[in-house]
């Protein structure tokens, strides 16, 4: 015992007694290594192979002493590190350094992974290694935890560095900014760079920092956790945008201030819709006038489309009847024939003639109505093309043929030129409709003159064009020429539905084609329509 503060007298061992102390403290040692359930704790020869086996070992690896003594201390790496050799390297690093650590995977006796921390020491002789002592701590659910942490925070930091529609960043307690995020790079126009380290009160107006705002904004979010407002605020280029502003107080855990967060939101766009909005109350009087004057307008437009559905109603009344009069008439004649027996006596070319009358008034009844059917259908979007190849050339030749009595009573010379075949795959009856009419429409306001019509081959288009020298049309009526119930109006009065080129255009269009027009007023029209051979 240490009395008076002196040291004891040094008692001197024999061999027999250091011996015996020194098995008592293996004895101990080992002892304690054995009861240790919580680390794994055994011994290799200097071959690497299992000396000694602890219960922590067992319960970490799953194996029996049985299952492990005397087998190389392998079979606790995966195959990946057995093929890299790294057993045998984790000797030879506790050879040259006497000892060797890390944290690693390895597999337990079900064949599952666990993380461990990895000790290896080296037990030397005199000479050489005489053995190696291993110690594992099974760490994972620390490392599941560590990587819980670490995915949590890569999911906030991702979410705060994608959240583009909201600047978000943190301050110190000095107002210093700590962290830029994306939302913030694109409202307030900085770089991360250019703003870690600063004042927040860059972005404010230089009045607010003069009044000592942003030190008052900081020590009230100190005051109550959480300052906001609505106010202006400035971009790195100058410009001034309308900020919804949240400021929050950042504690640690024992509920200390550490910093702030600054949630900052441009509400420029509502700012100025309610800006707006007051001041639509101070001129409303004035919206309520114009929207009263166009109610004005949109009547008169109103009853403009009445008056011309009613002169359309009127113009296609008498367009229906006018063929039915020589109709009638040449009936009631031949009725009258019969009746008195003289209708015997009426010669070949009497009765050509009378069927020649018959002939024009039917087929004008046919177009006519053929033409109202086809608007109504394209009002509803029900033109459905039947396409077969067909030769545009022999095709409208024989068309000429059916339109020769109309041809000669107009008295202009009809030329079709036509110098080579033009095959496709085309609607013979729609094909029909846009030559008959283009043909009848240069009839009509040809003046009497020649009309050439020209058939093409070019690439893969059929070009037809109709040039006539009539009475051409007005240049600001171009623009509606194609639409319904347009005519062009001049001296003659000439009949008509308005409905031709309109149907012409659309049947065109529904081929995949286009028709154009060029026109000089006293000098002619040529129609030209382009038409995709297949």
């Amino acid at each position: 015992m240490n009395v008076y503060g002196k040291n004891p007298t040094p008692h001197a061992y024999s061999v027999e007694e250091t011996q015996k102390v020194q098995f008592e403290v293996d004895s101990k040692f080992q002892q304690m290594m054995s009861s240790m359930s919580d680390y794994a704790f055994f011994t290799l020869n200097g071959y690497g192979k299992v000396e000694s086996w602890n219960k922590g070992a067992q319960n970490v690896h799953g194996y029996s002493d049985d299952e492990v003594l005397g087998e190389f201390f392998s079979k606790f790496y995966s195959e990946e590190d057995i093929e890299k050799n790294l057993p045998q390297k984790h000797l030879e690093l506790a050879n040259r350094f006497s000892g060797f650590e890390e944290e690693r995977w390895m597999l337990r006796k079900d064949g599952k992974r666990f993380w461990a921390k990895f000790n290896i020491a080296s037990f030397r002789n005199e000479n050489s290694v005489s053995g190696y002592g291993i110690m594992i701590h099974d760490l994972t659910k620390y490392k599941e935890n560590e990587d819980k942490v670490r995915q949590s925070e890569e999911v906030f930091r991702r979410i705060f560095d994608g959240i583009k529609d909201y600047a978000i960043f943190t301050l110190d307690l000095n107002g210093n900014v700590t962290s830029w995020n994306e939302g913030a790079k694109r409202i307030k126009g900085y770089e991360s760079h250019e703003v870690l380290g600063k004042n927040f009160s860059i972005f404010y107006l230089h009045e607010d920092i003069t009044t000592g705002k942003c030190s008052y904004e900081l020590e009230e979010a100190l005051t109550t956790g959480r300052y906001e407002e609505e106010g202006w605020r400035r971009r790195k280029d100058g410009t001034f945008f309308w900020a919804s502003v949240v400021l929050s107080v950042i504690r640690n855990e024992k509920f200390e201030p550490i910093g702030f967060t600054k949630i900052t939101r441009d509400m420029t766009d509502r700012k100025r819709a309610e800006d707006l909005l007051k001041m639509s109350f101070s001129d409303l009087e004035k919206k309520i006038d114009k929207r009263t004057n166009e109610l004005i307008t949109t009547n008169l437009k109103l009853q403009e489309a009445i008056k011309i559905r009613d002169e359309f109603l009127s113009v296609a009344s008498h367009e229906l009847k006018t063929p039915l009069t020589p109709l009638k008439l040449q009936t009631q004649m031949i009725s009258k024939s019969i009746k008195s027996g003289l209708f015997k006596n009426y010669d070949e070319k009497k009765l050509q003639k009378i069927i020649g009358v018959f002939e024009m008034s039917i087929n004008r009844l046919s177009s006519l109505v053929d033409n109202l059917l086809d608007v109504s259908r394209l009002s509803h979007k029900e033109i459905i093309l039947q396409k077969e190849e067909m030769n545009l050339k022999t095709f409208f030749e024989q068309v000429m043929e059916h339109y020769r009595s109309a041809i000669d009573l107009s008295k202009s010379e009809v030329r079709l030129l036509a110098p080579e075949d033009v095959v496709g795959l085309f609607d013979s009856l729609r094909i029909e409709q846009v030559f008959s009419n283009l043909l009848t429409n240069a009839l009509k306001y040809g003046d009497q003159k020649p009309i050439t019509i020209t058939l093409k081959k070019i690439n893969d288009q059929a070009v037809l064009t109709f040039q006539d020298q009539g009475i051409g049309i007005p240049e600001d009526y171009k623009s509606k020429i194609f639409d319904r119930y347009e005519k062009i109006e001049d001296h003659r009065n000439i009949s008509g539905l308005g409905l031709g080129l309109y149907i012409i255009k659309e049947i065109v269009v529904a081929h995949g084609g286009k028709i154009d027009v060029e026109s000089e007023v006293g000098k002619g029209t040529s129609f030209e329509v382009v038409l995709p051979l297949c």
